[in-house]
């Protein structure tokens, strides 16, 4: 069972940006800009949900380089990390333990992800997270292979949770 560790421990805003992570650094460099920039430009209080592990499981984190970098612009933000999701499914499935485990309920949850990766993150949000529409935080890819990629990984979307699951 993975863990979800907290940093720092502070009371829950209900509103909720969840910020997938992505083993490419320039996808998942992408994907942070675009968080920045949206964090820059609202004015509500954000609470961060990182997630992204290692896949092979010796190098740092996704989750934990990405907060080491908006920590470091940002000091005072509410950051959540999940340092154990190794894909999409394993994203959302501690992604919901955790919401259902937070003491304040959750009004809102945006998703930053890249705009390719959207519409398979969203068949399987709906898989498992119950109750919740989210909106999209998306950033931008010129990733030809991305785009390609991600119609077989649609085809993948059942076995990928059953094999999560069954973990």
């Amino acid at each position: 069972m993975s863990t979800v560790v907290l940093y720092p421990v502070v009371q829950l805003n209900n509103e909720v940006i969840v910020l997938l992570g992505c083993e490419n650094p320039g996808l998942q460099n992408q994907r942070v800009n675009s968080v920045l920039t949206y964090i820059e430009t609202t004015t509500h209080p954000v609470t961060l949900y990182l997630s992204g592990g290692s896949k092979d499981g010796n190098t740092e984190s996704e989750s934990s380089i990405m907060q080491r970098r908006i920590h470091k612009l940002h000091p005072n933000i509410n950051i959540y990390i999940d340092p154990e999701s190794k894909n999409t499914v394993e994203n959302f499935v501690n992604l919901n333990r955790w919401i259902q485990e937070t003491k304040n309920p959750i009004s809102k949850v945006i998703i930053a992800t890249s705009d390719f990766h959207k519409e398979r993150a969203e068949k399987i949000f709906n898989l498992i997270v119950d109750n919740i529409v989210p909106e999209w935080n998306l950033s931008t890819s010129n990733c030809g292979w991305c785009w390609d990629a991600e119609i077989n990984h649609m085809k993948n979307i059942q076995s990928d949770i059953k094999k999560s699951l069954a973990i």
